[in-house]
């Protein structure tokens, strides 16, 4: 064995292949490293313990083709190369023999892996000496870290992989099965981890998982960067079953391959045909075999011959076509009926309908199989699973003569080259049709089994042929050209995967987006139910001709190229390639040229001269040269709006809109306004300002930057102190073409979406800076860790959060839209009428609202309700859909009435009286509350399904929320400083929280507590500045909206819900509806949560509100017995653990306070499910306990027997391992 085992190595390490796969991992570990791939945050270091460890994981997954390469080669290299009998005559062992090339091969294997390590090393090192990321980016190198991966992690994951491929080729003696097993263990690892995706069990999702890195992410995703750079995982737990769980299974599958392993079935071949002995053949079976062999004969001599049959032979182009038709339909079906290649598909198959079954969900909660979900199902894993097929058969088709030692004959066959070539070429475009096809099938047959029969065939028929065959075709083009190039066929599959993988990552890791030259590349799209494909469609096609057109001049070259007979050599192949050069090649190339020319034109006017493409570091140079250039217009006064008045005229079919507005402006600033700068949201291409006046005079254009779209005017009479004017504009939004990106959305033919955006804003925006504090150190910017003043500030004070323009405003707007849409603004509809062939809506609100507005147009149909709240408002409520989109309209309409029931009881009146929804297409997925209108994604719960009881009734909940922002966000009008959006999204946040608790119980809410909680503590661990407190925080929508609610919601069960909402009440009343400064800042907030809390809970708001404080609480154990001598009651003992930690921003701890704190205690019963059928907590004892940090012994009495108990088990507080709160008894 130890013979075998170092010629293994001695031959291998000689192989240039072992150092062609050494260098490209060290390749790949230097992109990566030097470009920061994968760091979470700008905090963590680059070269940091937990980036190294996850870079060697992902490498360990996608070196499985290396793997199979390696370890798949060496029993099958003695079959190959014909020297397998000689093993018969040599002392050697079964055992040793296998033993010697896995252990050589093993140990080549590790060797190659190390060019990981060496490219991670020399990234880390040379990237902040060559500029490419700055030096405070790279800490120390962590010697152990890089050990710690290659131990516990790359090695066992290669020896497991590498132990199924080594045993699969030495069972089976075919070296195809290694490539086809690393594409099954691919696919099977991805279906794995769907399916365990949304488990709760740690356990069954850490087993499922051979490379453990779903048991790794479990046990560091709430790391802080600080503990990310210094921390190494503990094998311990879950993730130590997990590598003992895959080492001790590769083991297994070695010692069943040595058990079964024989060197008389692997090295005897095919088994020898039986020789029949005709003398022991019947009489009559010998005739039978007599006749067969035309050994019978008449009147004793042999028959005469007749002349052969005349043969006319026929070469002509209709033969040859129809050859090579044949020849590509042998290939096609002979691929069909490939074992391999059906078992590749079923697991394609199995993922696909998994990914369409899971893949689309919103908070847990799963959404209907609509078509155009289906259809996406294909955009994600299956796309990397097309191209793998794509070039390992292309790879067989192209090198399948030489397979099978066929070669030579076809090669000398009398037909010309395109014959061969086209055959092939079309077998896997066949191919590339049936994986386009798979999607329809797979997502109609899903449809079907869930019960949904509203099929788009439309939908499936333009993706599928018109969009996403073509894309196959490019990709297919790329193999198939490689094979024939490079003519042999692994070299090939590594080559064409290799020009993927640039494809793939290199974009994205050097900053290039620009689709016309990045191959294969094209805009996104997005499918819509409102608007169909859209205006995307355009765009699209073209790039897929483009793309089209530059394989076409691939395929003419690899033709002309095509390797006949045994000479391959380059010289060779163009001597041959000048004298294969006739018209029909030249007309095929002439047609792709002009086609690629013709595209390219198209593409770049629209890309670059319509719609001005900026790349990235571009964008980023614009940025800075912005901040630099104009910062110094932040303090110029600038006139705000008093009131306004809008006409749009939207024209869907032309994706245009006209907009005129009409201010009343005023100077509220300390000195004459004598210029106006403007800040606009589109570019100089598709925007256009047609008309500016100020009191009746154009002022004077002094500068345009169109780069950053900033102007500057001058007015010949400036606006006095005090004084007010009219100001208006008229402008023109115009979108033609297609974009590099698609997503110019604001106006469609169907599902119009415009904002404020669509009017210029008045001076300097310092949202247009670079916002990341790397990026601005690397410029020599100014770090900024806000982008807003103090609460204290006074200009601060006296600008809104969301428009700093204008105080609140007298708001009209008439909007115009095509014949058969509804237009919808802010605002009372008081009138609608018809002009020149069009729709007109004007709009109007009766008090003063903030100049924040949405207009949308859509062909909408109206379900509306009148509703009467406890305190005796009477509310029209309104929802305006998709006619298609009518099966959760009961929950939005619920939702709707129990929040303004609990919101008008709680806090105050509603200053409107109507509340409309609106659908507006899948473009974007959010939900934004304006004035008494709330506009919703299409894909935001109108096509959700809640069936399940146990899923997050999220249409409910942000229902809740967005209308909860008609109190707090435009009744409280949050002034633009640190902290203020806490009083518009915490509080929201906090209301419907409470909304959700009247309508399902208590009990029903730990579920959305733990979201909440855990949505917390994994986005603080990608913190890139540091985490802000609730008072100062301007940016950080994980403590606006997470953090927030669980204190809130924790507070108000603290001293009180009604206490609590009495305060925000007289906070309202104090702050509501203001229209002139100052403007509610988070200190006056939390003046009025203090008035609510007694002195005893004074702590809990000084470490919520005011530090970051996170508990570990525990249930060590807890037993229970019956209570003597009083039957059906229980004592339970229960043993737990309390400690908080308070930390600085940076997540470093600072403290362990020993002060006491108030925490629950919960006794359960068996789960039982409430009147909605949601699974709850039974709680037989809950009550709240003052302890001090350490461990407490706990002693309950319950009425009824016990199965659970814990602390803080409904996860109020923020717990950064809640998972061991509670112990089953």
């Amino acid at each position: 064995m130890l013979n075998i085992l170092k010629f293994e190595l001695r031959y291998r390490i000689g192989r240039p292949a072992t150092w062609a796969y050494f260098g490209l991992l060290a390749f790949g570990g230097f992109l990566l490293a030097a470009n920061n791939a994968l760091v979470s945050s700008e905090k963590a270091f680059a070269n940091s313990a937990y980036n190294i460890t996850i870079l060697m994981m992902v490498f360990s997954i996608f070196s499985a083709l290396i793997a199979s390469a390696v370890m798949g080669v060496p029993v099958y290299r003695d079959i190959e190369h014909g020297v397998k009998n000689y093993y018969f005559s040599y002392p050697v062992g079964e055992k040793e023999y296998l033993l010697g090339r896995f252990l050589g091969s093993f140990l080549t294997l590790m060797l190659i892996s190390l060019g990981l390590v060496v490219g991670l090393v020399v990234g880390y090192s040379l990237g902040p000496v060559l500029g490419w990321e700055e030096a405070e980016r790279f800490g120390p190198h962590r010697w152990g870290a890089y050990l710690n991966g290659l131990v516990f992690y790359l090695w066992p994951n290669l020896l497991f992989v590498g132990t199924i491929f080594f045993c699969l080729v030495a069972l089976t003696r075919k070296i195809f099965v290694s490539y086809v097993g690393s594409i099954l263990f691919f696919v099977g690892y991805l279906v794995s981890q769907t399916l365990t995706q949304d488990l709760d069990n740690g356990l069954v999702a850490a087993l499922v998982d051979p490379f453990g890195l779903a048991a790794w992410s479990e046990a560091t995703k709430y790391w802080t960067p600080g503990e990310q750079n210094e921390l190494i995982a503990p094998i311990t737990g879950n993730l130590l079953l997990n590598r003992l769980f895959y080492l001790a299974l590769s083991a297994l599958i070695l010692v069943f391959t040595l058990l079964r392993f024989d060197f008389q079935r692997f090295l005897g071949g095919a088994k020898a045909k039986k020789i029949v002995d005709v003398g022991a053949v019947p009489d009559t079976m010998r005739d039978k075999l007599g006749a067969r062999a035309g050994a019978e004969k008449l009147d004793g001599r042999t028959p005469a011959m007749g002349p052969p049959p005349a043969v006319r032979q026929s070469f002509n182009n209709g033969v040859y076509f129809r050859q090579m038709l044949s020849q590509s339909w042998i290939e096609f079906k002979s691929i069909l009926r490939d074992p391999y290649f059906l078992a590749i598909i079923t697991a394609a198959i199995l993922f696909l309908y998994l990914d369409a079954h899971l893949g689309n969900s919103t908070y847990g909660t799963p959404s209907l199989p609509v078509t155009y979900y289906m259809i996406e199902a294909k955009n994600s894993t299956y796309i990397l699973l097309v191209m793998i097929m794509l070039v390992f058969y292309t790879g067989e088709v192209v090198h399948r003569d030489r397979t099978v030692k066929f070669n030579q004959i076809a090669d000398a066959l009398p037909i010309p080259n395109w014959t061969l070539f086209g055959g092939k070429l079309l077998t896997m475009t066949g191919v590339a049709f049936l994986l386009a096809t798979m999607v329809w099938v797979i997502g109609v047959i899903h449809q079907t089994v869930e019960g949904y029969f509203n099929y788009d065939f439309g939908q499936y028929f333009t993706d599928l042929y018109l969009l996403t065959f073509p894309q196959y075709l490019v990709l297919m083009s790329l193999a198939f050209v490689v094979h024939v190039l490079v003519n042999k066929k692994f070299l090939g599959h590594v080559i064409a995967i290799g020009i993927y993988a640039a494809v793939l990552f290199i974009p994205g890791l050097l900053d290039i987006d620009y689709n016309m030259i990045l191959f294969g590349s094209r805009p996104g799209y997005i499918i819509s139910d409102m608007n169909g494909f859209g205006h995307f469609i355009s765009g699209v096609t073209t790039f897929n001709l483009y793309w089209l057109a530059f394989g076409g001049m691939l395929l003419v070259g690899a033709l002309l190229l095509y390797a006949r007979g045994t000479e391959d050599a380059w010289k060779s192949r163009f001597q041959l390639a000048r004298q294969r050069v006739g018209w029909r090649p030249l007309a095929v190339l002439g047609a792709s040229v002009a086609l690629f020319a013709l595209t390219g034109f198209t593409i770049f006017n629209n890309v670059s001269v319509k719609n001005q493409y900026v790349g990235f570091e571009t964008s980023q140079n614009e940025q800075e040269r912005y901040e630099r250039t104009y910062r110094r217009y932040r303090t110029l006064n600038q006139p705000k709006i008093t009131t306004v008045d809008y006409q749009v005229d939207i024209f869907p079919e032309d994706r245009a809109a006209d907009g005129r507005a009409t201010y009343t402006v005023h100077n509220f600033g300390e000195t004459p306004i004598d210029t106006i700068v403007f800040d606009l949201s589109y570019d100089k291409t598709v925007f256009n300002i047609n008309e500016f006046t100020l009191g009746g005079e154009a002022p004077e254009l002094v500068k345009f930057d169109e780069a950053v779209n900033f102007m500057i005017y001058s007015l010949d009479r400036p606006l006095a102190v005090g004084d007010s004017a009219e100001m208006v504009l008229d402008v023109r939004l115009d979108f033609e073409g297609f974009a590099n990106e698609g997503y110019q959305s604001a106006i469609v033919e169907n599902g119009t979406f415009l904002n404020s955006g669509l009017f210029p804003s008045f001076g300097y925006s310092g949202g247009s800076e670079i916002g990341s504090n790397q990026e601005r150190r690397k410029r020599g910017l100014e770090i900024r860790d806000y982008g807003l003043p103090a609460p204290d500030d006074a200009k601060g004070k006296s600008t809104l959060l969301f428009d700093a323009n204008a105080y609140l405003v007298d708001f009209t707007a008439t909007i115009s839209t095509a014949p058969d849409q509804i237009a919808i603004a802010p605002g009372k509809l008081v009138r609608e009428y018809e002009r020149d062939g069009r729709r007109v809506f004007e709009y109007q609100n009766e008090g003063k609202i903030q100049n924040f507005f949405n207009i949308s147009s859509a062909r909408y149909e109206v379900l509306e309700e009148m509703h009467a709240t406890p305190t005796g408002q009477s509310i029209k409520l309104q929802i305006f859909h998709h006619p298609e989109h009518d099966r959760n309209l009961d929950r939005y309409m619920d939702a709707m009435k129990r929040s303004l029931d609990y919101y008008t009881e709680n806090f105050s009146p509603y200053q409107f009286d109507q509340l409309r929804l609106l659908e507006f297409p899948r473009y974007a997925s959010f939900a934004q509350s304006f004035p008494n209108t709330v506009p919703y994604a299409e894909s935001f719960g109108w096509v959700a399904d809640f069936s399940n009881p146990d899923d997050t009734d999220y249409a409910f909940t942000v229902t809740a929320h967005e209308v909860a922002h008609q109190w707090w966000g435009h009744q409280i009008t949050p002034s633009a400083t640190r902290g203020a959006n806490q009083l518009s999204e915490t509080m929201a946040e906090y209301s419907s929280l409470m909304v959700m608790k009247e309508r399902y119980g208590e009990a029903a809410m730990p579920q959305f507590l733990k979201y909440e909680l855990d949505r917390y503590l994994s986005s603080r661990a990608g913190e890139s500045k540091f985490e802000k407190t609730l008072l100062d925080n301007d940016d950080q929508s994980y403590v606006w909206y997470r953090k927030g609610a669980m204190i809130m919601y924790t507070l108000a069960d603290y001293v009180g819900e009604d206490k609590l909402n009495a305060s925000f009440a007289r906070f309202l009343d104090e702050f509501g509806q203001r229209d002139e400064p100052p403007f509610p800042t988070s200190l006056d907030w939390y003046a009025a949560i203090q008035r609510a809390v007694p002195d005893s809970l004074q702590y809990y708001l000084r470490e919520s509100f005011e530090g970051i404080t996170l508990y570990e609480n525990r249930a060590l154990e807890a037993t229970s017995e019956p209570k003597p001598g009083e039957e059906g009651k229980y004592l339970v003992t229960l043993k737990v653990d309390t400690r908080k930690i308070t930390y600085d921003g940076e997540g470093e701890e600072i403290d362990r306070p020993t002060e006491r704190s108030l925490i629950e205690i919960g006794v359960f019963g068996e789960d039982t499910t409430n009147e909605d059928g949601l699974e709850v907590k039974n709680a037989l004892y809950l009550e709240k306990r003052w302890l001090t940090p350490g461990e407490h012994t706990i002693t309950i009495e319950v009425d009824e027997e016990p199965v659970e108990a814990g602390i803080d088990p409904y996860n109020k507080l923020i717990d950064r391992v809640s998972d061991d709160n509670v112990v089953s008894l």
